[in-house]
């Protein structure tokens, strides 16, 4: 009797705890639906360091009433009957609102000289800047703007957007940092691949301007030579031939001179007609092109003979100087001279360098066709870069290169731009430039790889921000100014120069603004949110 009149009282209390959760959570739903779920009278980590008053909460912006823009745009200067909430900027100049503001081909707010909106250039209105001290650590100061970008950045209002956090420290919580705008310098450049060649016109590839035979090889590849030093004889019958000729040309002009004086004397006493003299006159001077052309012969194989040296010599000794004609000190003092032939042409270097290749091998036919030397000049090297077809319209001759090879630990040289093709690559579809650089150390090496950098333009003292402040927003490129430590403006920039992090502002900000840097997409998502809307609303 007493468990079975137990029963229902045990299990009342035995459910209870239970009840009264699902009651208590239950009155929190209700009370979520009423508030919006959000405990705007309740201190916390976004609201504020010192929670704002029950009655003092903008619940559709989340930031203290007394102090909210979208509600309250006199805050910010602005005219409240021309104010558009859905958006948050003047509604005269909203083109969600008003399409019609599109119309034109440029806003009334525009700054033709500079590219920016007249009321943001600060090279026109200095005083737009906001220029104060820097934050502390844990209040830093953004600016940024939340308005949908029109298609042409002539017309767009995104710079007329600021973005308001309910307190410093929500700023912070958002993870949202500023840096000042600062001075440096930025070096404008054009960066393109590169690889290292030989100046093409300090490069020389020798070969024996005649047929013959290998007959000695003086020098090896990496040896120095001087301009005219020989580093190969190649026998050749042809040589000999060539110097006969001289010879026999050289006999002529002797008897041939000899004769037109006998004639001369003799017609002088009328012993000989005046036929005969014309005809002694003549044989001497075919003699004497005759010899001309001998010794041209000569000079074409690079082997250069002065005539008035040889003039009057015994023919002893002329048969021996012609037969050793351009043989190097070096050969001669080995030759047997009753042996040594007559047919060696010599293989000389035209310039001062270095030999880079060696294909002669004692003993081997060769002829014009085959180079066996290459002699380079590695004192000044080409660089060859390959630019891309949209950067072609910032190069110019003379200007500055810079170069770094791949090589581990490879020093950067520079140079001048010296040459800018005509055409485009027809596989790579880029741009072929060349610079010239100094290589006194020889420490570029031929067909080695780099990155070279053309300098456009060196500005000493640029204005610069660092690279995480700036954003595309889809129509110009933006950051985000400090106005409070809780107030961003937007601001529309013309970029320059990137460098280091760095990245130099044309026009747009002044050296001392505060900009949001780190967690600036935050901003940016704000700015953005508004591209969802359809238009205002009627209140």
């Amino acid at each position: 009797m007493n468990q079975a009149s137990n029963g229902p009282r045990s299990l009342v209390l035995q459910h209870a705890a239970t009840l009264l959760v699902f009651a208590g959570l239950l009155g929190l739903g209700l009370l979520g639906h009423r508030t919006g779920w959000k405990l705007s009278g309740i201190p916390g980590p976004w609201t504020s360091e010192t929670a704002a008053a029950p009655d003092d909460w903008c619940e559709t912006h989340g930031v203290p009433d007394s102090r909210c823009l979208a509600c309250r745009p006199e805050l910010g200067g602005a005219d409240p009957k021309d104010w558009c909430k859905e958006h948050g900027v003047p509604e005269s100049k909203d083109p969600l609102c008003h399409p019609e503001l599109l119309a034109g081909k440029v806003a009334a707010d525009w700054c033709g000289a500079h590219g920016v909106p007249e009321s943001q250039c600060t090279l026109c209105n200095p005083s737009v800047a906001v220029v104060a001290k820097e934050p502390s650590s844990q209040r830093p100061a953004m600016v940024t703007t939340g308005q949908s970008p029109a298609p042409n950045p002539l017309t767009c209002q995104t710079h007329q957007l600021r973005v308001q956090f309910a307190s410093p420290e929500a700023v912070r919580k958002a993870g949202v940092a500023t840096e000042p705008v600062v001075r440096r310098p930025m070096p404008a450049t054009l960066e393109a691949p590169g690889q290292v060649d030989y100046d093409r016109t300090r490069l020389a590839r020798l070969s024996s301007r005649l047929p013959g035979t290998v007959w000695k090889v003086l020098k090896q590849v990496g040896q120095p030579v001087k301009a005219g030093e020989v580093l190969a004889l190649v026998d050749a019958a042809e040589v000999g031939r060539t110097k006969a000729a001289l010879l026999q040309a050289v006999a002529q002009v002797d008897v041939k001179s000899k004769a037109f004086s006998r004639v001369r004397e003799v017609a002088r006493e009328g012993f000989r007609s005046q036929a005969d003299f014309q005809e002694a006159t003549a044989a001497l001077r075919e003699a004497r092109i005759a010899l001309f052309n001998a010794q041209q012969a000569l000079v074409n194989l690079g082997l250069a003979i002065d005539l008035q040296a040889i003039e009057g010599l015994p023919e002893s000794k002329l048969a021996e100087k012609v037969r050793l004609l351009g043989l190097p000190g070096e050969v001669l003092r080995a030759l047997d001279p009753a042996t040594a032939t007559a047919n060696l042409l010599p293989v000389a270097a035209p310039l001062d360098g270095l030999v880079v290749g060696r294909e002669a091998v004692i003993g081997e036919v060769v002829d014009a066709s085959r180079a066996l030397f290459t002699v380079a000049d590695v004192r000044q090297m080409w660089v060859e870069l390959d630019v891309r077809l949209e950067d072609a319209a910032a190069l110019a001759l003379g200007q500055t290169v810079v170069f770094r090879p791949d090589a581990a630990g490879g020093e950067a040289v520079a140079g001048k731009l010296a040459w800018i093709s005509t055409e485009a690559d027809e596989v790579t579809r880029a741009l072929k430039v060349r610079a010239e650089i100094a290589n006194p150390q020889g420490r570029l090496r031929a067909h080695t790889f780099g990155v070279g950098r053309v300098v456009l333009r060196a500005t000493p003292d640029a204005v610069a921000v660092p690279e995480t402040a700036l954003h595309w927003e889809g129509c110009c490129n933006v950051l985000f100014v400090q106005v409070s430590p809780e107030l961003f403006q937007t601001r529309k920039v013309r970029l320059g120069a990137r460098s280091a992090g760095h990245v130099e502002v044309l026009v747009g900000v002044l050296p001392g603004e505060q900009v949001a840097t780190t967690g600036s997409h935050v901003l940016k998502s704000e700015i953005l949110k508004s591209q969802m809307g359809a238009g205002c609303v009627d209140d």
